[in-house]
């Protein structure tokens, strides 16, 4: 999910945190017990609604794992294992997959979760009327049948990553969307108590659910006035867990023994740069690969993300450090810091200035790019300019995939799993806001895609991978860690390759 998709609402409404206690020492054993049963998770970002189908923000994604099951879920070695499905099979010709339900799991209210709650939740969300970004990873599914204890599901063409697609489906009860925010019915471990919009929200354990039983009784969710305020609330101990510390806060922190730094163990958070290849002048490639020279990876991700995330050199959304990344062994180009090169290749494509597109206040790390790319171009005659806007008026200049922006380089990023087909997938015809549509690079992805075997499916990425890595449709300088924070008494927490927080399995020791 790119930046765009994901938004930016930084101004938010203050929310008191009280987690004091009051008690003598005759009954002091009970409230200690008591206080590690709940779990206060501090963020500047509200909640502004809970249908995980329609998320809004991608803080709302905290939620999944703690509301929500899906036929499959996300561990954290990057694959997919079972949740309300137990297992899964597909034809020879990966055009139909069959997944057995897990035998009694029911909806927080009581009401099973059988093959027709499964069956009204993908016909959601494959309703064009569905706002969703997940009907994209499901368009290929033609129809879906409730059989027994099984699901089927027909497939238009082959897909060897549907168990991955559907484990970014959350199971809800679709006949509660219209009021979705009052107190809809949870398949998670805990369902909601109290929700206020962009306020606060409470959760509590789910007795109906049919997995573990958390240690957990209760977690709020609290929003908090500021970065400032967030990181001393933490500090101090009024919350447990603080979504997204901010990079300059993180060497400060890792110095405190009471608290951790939480954050994936291959981030797959890649930063990308766009520009419009259907106009000058990044419609000349020499043009594009001169950017890709002059651009210092390692010390532009020192300055912007204070080394928290990998180079990388290949310039694919694919991390240098992926199982999948196929590298200069499969013929892809290194793109070393060559500013000589770049000024050659400047030069050939008649180049001497061009801006870039920045956000103003939310995001001061694509400023912080900005100026180290912008200096480093001086030195060899080159005028980049740097303009920050609002950030409703920074998308609306190239967003959605389609619009024309001539002379603009402009930061973003993109939050995926570490599976190719869901990183790669921006590149296809109609995509990218970078407007490249290539058939060829299509015509490799659905191959990609559709090929069964792992091994040939790794052969057939790099395929595309060379596509994007010769073409550069984006420049991709690295990939950056989303850094999250907790006390250190706090267990169990881990984060998705994308950024995403999971903490169904938390414990407070």
């Amino acid at each position: 999910m790119s930046l765009t998709q994901m938004g930016t609402k930084k101004k938010v409404l203050a929310a008191a945190v009280a987690v004091g206690m009051i008690f003598t020492l005759t009954t002091a054993v009970a409230p200690a017990q008591a206080a590690k049963t709940t779990l206060v998770v501090g963020s500047t970002q509200g909640i502004p609604q809970l249908n995980p189908i329609t998320r809004t923000f991608a803080y709302d994604e905290t939620l999944y794992g703690v509301l929500w099951s899906a036929l499959t879920r996300w561990k954290q070695d990057g694959t997919v294992g079972p949740d309300l499905a137990t297992s899964w099979k597909m034809n020879d010709a990966g055009t139909q997959w069959t997944f057995a339900l897990r035998k009694g799991a029911k909806f927080s209210d009581g009401t099973a979760i059988d093959g027709k709650a499964v069956k009204a939740v993908i016909d959601y969300v494959l309703d064009p009327k569905t706002v969703t970004q997940e009907r994209n990873n499901v368009k290929m599914v033609t129809k879906v049948t409730a059989s027994g204890n099984n699901v089927i599901f027909d497939l238009s063409t082959p897909n060897a990553l549907l168990p991955v697609a559907l484990a970014g489906i959350k199971m809800i009860k679709v006949s509660e969307v219209a009021t979705f925010n009052v107190k809809p019915s949870s398949s998670g471990p805990f369902m909601v108590k109290e929700f206020s919009p962009n306020v606060s929200l409470t959760i509590v354990k789910n007795p109906k659910y049919f997995g573990f039983a958390s240690k957990l009784t209760e977690i709020k969710f609290v929003k908090l006035s500021d970065p400032t305020a967030a990181v001393t609330a933490l500090r101090s101990g009024n919350i447990d867990v603080m979504y997204e510390l901010p990079l300059g806060d993180a060497a400060p922190l890792q110095k405190d023994k009471k608290l951790q730094i939480v954050r994936a163990k291959v981030s797959t958070m890649a930063v990308t740069w766009e520009y419009d290849l259907t106009s000058a002048p990044f419609n000349n490639l020499k043009a594009r690969q001169a950017v890709a020279y002059a651009t210092n990876r390692a010390s532009i991700l020192k300055a912007a993300y204070k080394g928290f995330g990998a180079v990388s050199s290949y310039n694919t959304i694919v991390p240098d450090n992926s199982i999948w990344q196929c590298g200069t062994a499969g013929g892809l180009t290194k793109y070393t810091f060559d500013l000589q090169k770049a000024k050659a290749l400047f030069a050939e494509a008649g180049v001497t200035s061009f801006t870039w597109w920045s956000v103003s206040g939310a995001l001061p790390e694509f400023d912080a790019m900005g100026q180290v790319l912008q200096a480093d171009l001086k030195t060899i005659g080159i005028d980049m300019k740097i303009e920050s806007n609002e950030v409703g008026t920074w998308a609306a200049k190239f967003y959605p995939a389609g619009l024309t922006y001539p002379g603009l380089l402009l930061p973003n990023y993109q939050s995926v799993p570490a599976e190719p087909g869901f990183s790669m997938n921006f590149l296809l015809s109609g995509r990218a806001e970078s407007n490249w549509n290539s058939k060829a690079y299509d015509a490799a992805f659905t191959k990609a895609i559709g090929t069964l075997d792992t091994a040939k499916r790794k052969t057939a990425w790099c395929d595309a991978m060379k596509m994007e890595n010769q073409e550069l449709p984006l420049i991709t300088p690295f990939v950056f860690s989303v850094l999250h924070a907790a006390q250190a008494n706090v267990k169990g927490a881990w984060v998705e390759g994308g950024g995403q927080l999971h903490l169904e399995g938390v414990t407070i020791k």
